[in-house]
């Protein structure tokens, strides 16, 4: 390459001392009239195409800013619900237990004779029961604290089968002075 530098520079005189033949300009602009425009047309298809393409772009940048936004909230609750979270066994048993005492605490009514003292005596259960809730909303908590302690879970079984002993008992006593 630098040999065909210091080639043109040597022969300058030679390459610029001829000047285009009379009329090259109007046969250049002649030829390129004489050749048909082309324009470049865009297709519909095209423009859709685009549209398509800046929409899914947009839907795929939403959709990840709203993944990184909601990632901490979701670990949050995670986080939190991980500690509450009773083994499987243990929340059959709950369910289990609510469920008998939900059954006993609606025949109560139908044991009454009076309906003034079955409304009090229910709303003296209700509250005893509403206790031991209470009781089991604290038992959760302490095992948020110390997840998979063996006597938490053994006082939230034993409290739920004290609520079904209690309705027991009433529905007993009940039974044996109706007769």
């Amino acid at each position: 390459m630098p040999d065909l530098s210091k080639f043109i520079r040597e022969n300058r005189t030679e390459f610029d001392d001829a000047e285009p033949l009379a009329g090259h300009f109007d046969r250049f602009a002649a030829r390129l009239g004489a050749q048909p425009e082309t324009q470049v047309s865009e297709r519909g298809g095209s423009k859709m195409l685009k549209f398509a393409a800046v929409i899914i772009v947009l839907i795929s940048l939403s959709v990840f800013v709203f993944d990184f936004a909601t990632r901490e909230i979701r670990a949050r609750f995670a986080d939190e619900k991980q500690g509450t979270e009773l083994p499987a066994e243990i929340r059959e048993a709950v369910q289990y237990y609510d469920n008998q005492s939900g059954q006993q605490l609606a025949s109560i009514p139908k044991l009454m004779t009076n309906q003034e003292d079955a409304a009090a005596l229910s709303a003296s259960v209700l509250k005893e029961i509403r206790s031991l809730d209470a009781a089991t909303g604290e038992l959760k908590n302490s095992l948020a604290e110390n997840p998979g302690n063996e006597r938490i879970l053994d006082a939230i079984v034993q409290n739920q089968q004290m609520k079904e002993t209690l309705l027991n008992t009433i529905i007993s006593q009940l039974s044996q002075s109706k007769k």
